[in-house]
């Protein structure tokens, strides 16, 4: 990890800046990805047509250093193909169908890139993009990342969330205004979930498992100001306990369900 001893909090790190609606907010994961096959332009039209607030995808980069949507690091659950994506190029993991496996109504669907999520959906949409890497090396993803978020005047309205905590440091090391959010699971090992690497971090929000929600995270998280984000959520009953506990944002594949348990509530 880089040295933490360089920076002191106050130059690298900044608050939340990103205009979050007031309660609890709906995010759709991979899209509405319970209705339409994940991480697709369709599965994200969707999610804006049913009301969500924003919704989450995976960032990952191909062997020529372009970035692309996808969420599994080996290929062949939602496309006819094998090994890592990294190990492809951009223009054959587009000509892949990543469509057809959920249905043939959407035979054809393509890895969309960041860019046309944007340009589909980013004016309708927050956006939570998922940078997938375990590694210690970065590949370069980052600074592209960076760029990105840059060009397409993304601050107010788009954050970066990962399960790796060198990837979420190097992106406020290099970008003070990206908001972060620090994944982590039930199943990781003890040092990943353990809370030192994300009191380090001092990341903009908490996205926990929501079986690890508790609340005591919430209001400790609330009082560092820090947002809780809970995932994958997809029944009423989990939904309900987490809203009253004033969980911030709700992530899952059915956003419609989601929604009605908020507006009910």
């Amino acid at each position: 990890m880089a040295d933490l001893g360089a920076f002191r909090a106050s130059e690298v790190f900044s608050r939340v800046i990103m205009h979050w609606p007031k309660g609890t907010c709906i995010f759709a994961h991979r899209g509405a990805s319970g209705y339409a096959p994940e991480n697709t332009l369709a599965a994200f039209e969707l999610a804006a047509q049913m009301g969500a607030h924003g919704i989450e995808f995976d960032v990952q980069i191909t062997r020529d250093g372009r970035l692309i949507i996808h969420h599994d690091r080996e290929l062949g659950r939602t496309e006819d193909a094998s090994g890592p994506l990294s190990d492809w190029a951009f223009a054959d993991l587009r000509a892949m169908d990543v469509g057809s496996w959920f249905s043939s109504d959407f035979a054809g669907a393509q890895m969309p890139t960041p860019e046309e999520v944007v340009e589909a959906v980013g004016g309708r949409l927050l956006l939570n993009f998922e940078l997938v890497n375990d590694s210690i090396h970065l590949n370069g993803i980052v600074p592209r990342l960076v760029d990105l978020f840059r060009r397409m005047h993304l601050f107010d309205r788009a954050m970066i969330s990962s399960f790796n905590p060198r990837a979420l440091w190097e992106v406020k090391k290099q970008e003070p205004r990206i908001t972060i959010g620090a994944l982590w699971s039930a199943d990781e090992p003890w040092f990943l979930r353990a809370g030192w690497w994300r009191r380090l971090l001092q990341p903009d929000a908490l996205h926990p498992q929501h079986t690890l929600i508790t609340p005591h995270l919430v209001r400790q998280a609330h009082a560092r100001g820090q947002r809780v984000h809970a995932w994958t959520v997809n029944d009423a009953e989990t939904a309900r306990r987490l809203h009253a506990l004033g969980v911030d944002m709700l992530m899952g594949d059915y956003p419609d369900r989601l929604l009605a348990v908020v507006q009910d509530n």
